[in-house]
């Protein structure tokens, strides 16, 4: 098998079986995987990225534009939402969510930044038997 020390695509490439880089890999266009793929450190996607089959990221992942996902996201702790949000027109409806004054940096859940810039945890709380929204400072 040949050894390269550095290769260039500048249009297509199709690999027909496995590919396994050691180091790092920037792509700057689309990245489609038919299969499944499998990142041991940390990925950061600044375009789009399709996988077909499954992916496991054991390290972090860090995506610039959009995730979606035609069936199920999960995450062995949190997943987190960078943007600053802004409170919608109209006036809120009253609903009851469990606000925990606290902050535990352990509690898995939903990261979302609130609009005062601080990020909030968002968790089903069934402390009192019956299931409700939730949400802690971290």
């Amino acid at each position: 098998m040949p050894t390269f020390d550095s290769i260039q695509v500048t249009g297509n490439a199709t690999i027909g079986q496995d590919l396994q880089v050691n180091g790092n890999e920037t792509i700057t266009q689309n990245f489609n995987v038919m299969g499944n793929q499998t990142i041991t450190g940390s990925s950061q996607i600044n375009g789009n990225q399709t996988i077909a089959g499954s992916q496991q990221v054991n390290g972090s992942q860090t995506v610039s534009v959009n995730i979606g996902a035609g069936s199920t996201v999960s995450a062995a702790f949190r997943v987190v939402a960078q943007a600053q949000p802004t409170v919608p027109m109209g006036s809120p409806t009253l609903q009851q969510v469990h606000l925990y004054a606290g902050v535990m940096a352990s509690q898995p859940g939903l990261v979302l930044k609130g609009t005062d810039g601080n990020n909030y945890v968002l968790f089903v709380d069934v402390s009192s038997g019956t299931p409700t929204l939730a949400l802690m400072r971290t």
